[in-house]
This record gives structure tokens, sequence and C-alpha cells, in this order.
């Protein structure tokens, strides 16, 4: 099987055992702690609501049955530390404890995002930081560019890659008309004064039995193909 599908499939597994929790039920309970970054963080300026630190996916683990997966924030109000443990509720519904996702239009350009761009967001460091920048611009912007002047959000002119990124990632989202890829799972903060960040996280939608069937042959003749080499 390619390498590029192998990585693909192994950055959404954890992903996808956590966001099933919620299948059976809606909503599940969680105690969580920061894990990691995913492929390293870069350093943003961004405004409305103004935040200057770090941005890209990173882990975080349940600390119960030590399960890793991989989120973004979706919440630039509340903050998450490491070293601390963090009750969440797991459930397929937007947040009710802040912003209005549906109200103001912000998750059909979050879906959006996910399903144009989600294969090539751990490219890089850079990729990461720019995906995350383009998913705060679809909760506090109704736009599609991180640009200063194009809305409300927008990213300053520190770190022009990741702008560039989150603009290339928003641009994509604008204009998909493709099928839905990802089931996204919604991480509801339960903390009080202070609550921690709100997040998102990825299931890969299941694909029809007969494409399984497909990869599984084309994985086949790729590794009859490598042992001839």
């Amino acid at each position: 099987m390619p390498k590029r599908f192998l990585n693909k499939t192994k950055s959404i597994a954890a992903a996808f055992a956590f966001a099933t929790l919620t299948s059976a039920t809606g909503a599940s309970a969680a105690s969580l702690t920061f894990d990691g970054w995913e492929k390293g963080y870069q350093s943003v300026n961004v405004t409305s609501p103004t935040h200057n630190g770090a941005a890209g996916g990173f882990r975080m683990k349940d600390v119960n049955t030590m399960e890793r997966f991989t989120v973004f924030c979706l919440d630039l109000l509340a903050v998450i530390q490491s070293g601390s443990t963090y009750g969440y509720v797991v459930t397929n519904t937007p947040y009710s404890n802040s912003i209005d996702l549906i109200a103001n239009g912000a998750l059909g350009r979050i879906q959006s995002i996910f399903d144009s761009g989600y294969e090539t967001a751990f490219d890089s460091s850079v990729k990461s930081a720019g995906f995350q920048v383009a998913l705060w611009n679809a909760v506090y912007d109704d736009d599609w560019s991180v640009s200063a002047g194009a809305g409300d959000f927008y990213q300053t002119a520190s770190n022009n890659g990741v702008r560039q990124a989150a603009n290339d990632f928003l641009l994509s989202a604008q204009g998909y008309t493709g099928q839905k890829n990802w089931n996204m799972s919604f991480l509801e903060s339960t903390e009080v004064n202070p609550r921690s960040q709100n997040l998102v996280t990825v299931s890969q939608v299941p694909l029809p039995a007969a494409i399984w069937v497909l990869l599984t042959a084309l994985g086949g003749v790729y590794a009859v193909g490598r042992r001839k080499a």
C-alpha cells in the first residue's frame, strides 16, 4: 500500500477510535490532557479575538483509556495548559457554552475546510498552523481570507507562510462542492471559572465496501511490485 495512504490511515486511527465513542449515545464524558503537537507548531498573531502564540493541530490523551487523538482548537477565548487534566463532553453537536456555530454559519465552513484540506493539514508545521488559523477564521468571521482588511478576524503581518497556507485552505473550502469526507465530533469543555478550550476531532467517513476491496487489491499490487523491484 502506498506510504501516503498508510500515513493518512495512521494519523486518523486514534481520532476514529475516540470519535466513535459518541456513536452509541450521542455524547460521552472524558478526562483529557494535552499530549503534544501533532506536527509541531508555529507562532502567529491574530486579532478579533486577539491571540499571540502557538497554532497547529495537537494531541489530547484520555487519562482513563490512554487513547491519543488529534484535535484542533475552535476557541480562542480559553486555554489549555500542559500538565493539566480537563473534563470534556464529547458530542456530535456544536457547543452550548460559547459561540453558536450553527447560527453564525460556521459549522458549514468548518466542514468544508476539513473535507477539502485535511488530507494535507499535517504535511508540515506551517500547513498545520495554517489549517488551525483557517478554522479560527471559520468560527470568528464569515469570509474566506485571513489577510488584514478582509474581515473581522485576520492574521497580522507576522508569519507569512502560515497566513498563505490558511488562505489556501480557505480558498479550497470556499469552492468545495465534493462529498463529505470527515465526520466531526465536538469536545465541549465542562470546566468553569475558567473553562478550557472547546475542540474538534474528526473521523473518516466510511468508504463503501467495494472501495475497500479495490484499495486492498491496489495495496496488494503495490506490495508485489515492490518485491519484484
